[in-house]
């Protein structure tokens, strides 16, 4: 594209039966054309900001990943570390230790936030100081020096960003690509999300048939069967925390409504199910650390079915399986 088309809107074609619009908008060019080529003319200037912007922020979102991996690991490090102790104090211990830990890091962390943005407030009275001691100094010399061209500085400045918005300018045909090429892409898009919601919905008629097909609905528990059911849940966690046992009745809520059981109810309505099925929660709240946090809310422990029921928790039974050799006919 040569100078002149840049600058100046394209000549109408020869057999163009109306010219005077094409008049029209070369009386309107010197406006019209700083009005659409200064939107790229900014984008031209700022591309490079905004290239280092988007780096930055690519580099952050990597240390970010990079940090909470490692923290993951360490977690998973942790966790693993306190389920092979058996002694319940040194686990404790272990838990405290943790926890203070974690406090002294955050506190190093807003000492070090503390002491950066003190320095960066220092400086920036620092220089503000200086700049306001230069201005107050040789203001008034470099201001009547500067004075009488200032005017010019501005009208060339104008006439530069005018002449540059004139070049960047985009002509009428490429305006027209540009408006069809987002209308292909928004009827592209609109197109794909339609698929997208077609073939989900399809997924989740196709699921919910095979659901009601195949899985039927579960049978309510008995109040001997749940009896039991807890019972099982304790002696499966007493192998997991060195014998304590500890389980919340959130989690055990939690997990007979995952198979079905005990919909739509809360704690208040599945602990008046469990008092009826002769197993009250402890009277005394318990902990347990769940995804590296501790929660501590009423439930049961080994101990306290032991006193309950006479007897140490049993796990569930196996299923036998006949591993004799099959003799030959």
């Amino acid at each position: 594209m040569t100078m002149k088309t840049m600058l100046f809107p394209t000549a109408p074609a020869a057999d163009d039966p109306d010219k005077r619009y094409w008049w029209i908008s070369v009386a309107l060019w010197p406006i019209t054309g700083v009005i659409t080529g200064t939107p790229p003319l900014v984008a031209k200037l700022t591309a490079p900001q905004r290239k280092k912007r988007a780096e930055a922020a690519d580099l952050r979102t990597r240390q970010e990943e990079l940090a909470a991996k490692a923290a993951k690991a360490a977690e998973d490090a942790f966790q693993e570390k306190l389920q092979g102790e058996s002694d319940a104090a040194k686990r404790a211990a272990m838990i405290e230790a943790r926890q203070a830990a974690q406090v002294a890091a955050r506190q190093v962390q807003q000492e070090q936030a503390k002491a950066s943005s003190k320095a960066f407030r220092s400086k920036l009275g620092d220089q503000a100081g200086a700049a306001a001691l230069m201005l107050v100094v040789g203001g008034p010399l470099i201001w009547s020096l500067a004075r009488p061209w200032i005017p010019i500085a501005a009208e060339l400045v104008a006439a530069a960003w005018w002449l540059a918005a004139l070049i960047h300018a985009p002509t009428p045909a490429d305006m027209a690509a540009t408006m069809a090429a987002a209308a292909r892409r928004q009827q592209r898009s609109a197109a794909e999300q339609s698929e997208e919601s077609e073939d989900d919905q399809e997924e989740l008629d196709d699921d919910q048939a095979d659901e009601d097909d195949s899985a039927p609905a579960p049978q309510p528990l008995t109040l001997a069967e749940l009896a039991t059911t807890i019972e099982h849940m304790v002696a499966i966690r007493a192998t997991k925390d060195g014998g304590a046992g500890n389980l919340l009745l959130s989690e055990a809520l939690a997990t007979l409504q995952h198979l079905g059981h005990y919909p739509g109810a809360d704690s208040r309505e599945f602990g008046a199910a469990v008092r009826a099925a002769g197993m009250p929660p402890a009277d005394k709240s318990i902990g347990v650390v769940i995804q590296g946090e501790r929660k501590v809310s009423t439930g049961w422990s080994a101990a306290h079915l032991q006193d309950l029921l006479g007897r140490t928790p049993v796990l569930p039974p196996l299923r036998a399986v006949d591993h004799t050799p099959a003799q030959a006919a």
